[in-house]
């Protein structure tokens, strides 16, 4: 069964970052080298305006990576580990800028792991394009939680 995705039609604006993405980001610093490109910051989705952004709640952030092929491959093996334990770290969306031409995105309304994924197939559809980042969005809860975060993670297998 697939997962509601919590953040439509509303986006619950918070006023200050969650200590469960915070603890994310911080995980992907030491597992993969990924630097925080941002979390917890209120404003408006990029093209849509008076909608506010995911960020704006607090459970989303943007993690980058280097310009080399290493680099990239680290964040392939993050999104492949990130869509295999989805439900278990409470993961609603992903997006990879760097996919293909127009990226791909994972929700968990559309189905677990590898079935929640679109290419996307223009740029109509695409949330970006060329980024060397990872959007990736959390449930409330493990948003909130840095416990819930941390013995999620810490309870899966190395990728």
């Amino acid at each position: 069964m697939n997962r509601k995705y919590p953040y439509y039609p509303l986006v619950p604006v918070a006023t200050s970052k969650q200590p469960g993405t915070e603890w994310f980001v911080m995980a992907c610093r030491r597992r993969w080298g990924f630097k925080n490109l941002g979390t917890w910051v209120v404003r408006d989705m990029r093209g849509r305006p008076g909608q506010p952004s995911v960020h704006s709640s607090g459970a989303a952030m943007d993690i980058g990576y280097g310009p080399t092929r290493e680099d990239r491959a680290k964040a392939v093996q993050a999104w492949n580990w990130f869509l295999q334990h989805s439900k278990a770290l409470g993961i609603v969306e992903i997006h990879d800028y760097k996919f293909g031409k127009f990226g791909r995105g994972y929700r968990c309304s559309r189905g677990e792991g590898s079935d929640g994924v679109l290419v996307y197939r223009n740029r109509g559809e695409s949330a970006g394009t060329g980024g060397r980042w990872l959007h990736v969005e959390l449930d409330p809860h493990m948003a909130t939680s840095q416990d819930a975060m941390k013995a999620a993670w810490k309870a899966l297998p190395r990728p």
